[in-house]
């Protein structure tokens, strides 16, 4: 379900007015790249400019340039007279996400928070509580945007450039998590590492953070293994295999 409001996602105007005219090409942009992380647009898809003007509402000029920018940013590859291949979830590719992650993640650690932004963390923290344990849809949406808000705390607490770099990381897995979700059998990814994450970073305690972030990244490397195992779609060339990447960087992708 698209989250236009998640802290982890970028939005158009703030204050609900029509973009200016010299923003309505990044109002493109980003309309097109949150589509594609909530699997609005999914992995694998060919979109043409009409689809995207069609679907998204976006004048011709517009849709040309998001859809550039997904080529730019590695989101999205240009197929001779057919459109933009949408980047696929292969195996290798959730493998050398989890893999930077785990050497990225840990730079959390060195988060603190400001006064600020530490009793939005507490109150998020009582509402997150309640919300965990129930099933209802628009309380597993609340719950998800009440972490993504969390997210968005410790990155703006952290180096700029860091805080881009997981930024995108989080992005691809956010798509993967939603492309392996299968809502027929209500089966979904719940994050259980919250609460010890939140008593961590109130707490400054370093360790505990990076425990934390580690532990969630191996929750869901197994859920992702759970889900492929589950799948009846044949492994292609090159797809790989969800396995602890030898590599130790992320794919070669420019950040926006």
């Amino acid at each position: 379900m698209y989250d236009p409001s998640s802290p982890l996602l970028r939005s158009g105007s703030e204050d609900g007015a029509p973009p200016a005219p010299e923003a309505k090409a990044r109002f493109a942009e980003d309309r097109l790249l949150d589509a594609v992380i909530w699997c609005e647009i999914r992995p694998g898809e060919i979109l043409t400019e009409a689809d995207a003007m069609e679907r998204f509402g976006l004048t011709r000029a517009a849709a040309r340039a998001g859809l550039t920018r997904l080529g730019y940013d590695n989101w999205a590859l240009p197929q001779p007279r057919t459109g933009w291949l949408i980047l696929p979830v292969t195996g290798a590719l959730i493998g050398q996400v989890l893999e930077a992650r785990r050497i990225a993640e840990p730079m959390l650690s060195t988060a603190r928070l400001d006064v600020q932004a530490r009793a939005e963390l507490k109150n998020i923290a009582d509402v997150i509580e309640a919300l965990h344990p129930r099933d209802e849809a628009a309380a597993i949406a609340s719950f998800r945007h009440y972490v993504d808000r969390i997210d968005g705390l410790l990155l703006g607490a952290i180096n700029p450039f860091t805080a881009r770099h997981l930024r995108k990381l989080w992005h691809h897995t956010a798509r993967i998590t939603r492309f392996l979700e299968d809502e027929s059998d209500s089966t979904i990814f719940r994050r259980d590492d919250i609460n010890a994450l939140v008593k961590a970073v109130l707490s400054e305690d370093a360790e505990a953070v990076a425990a934390a972030r580690l532990s969630l990244i191996d929750a869901q490397e197994a859920f992702f293994l759970r889900q492929l195992l589950k799948s009846e779609a044949p492994l292609t060339p090159g797809s790989g295999v969800i396995a602890r990447s030898k590599q130790t960087a992320a794919p070669n992708r420019r950040t926006s």
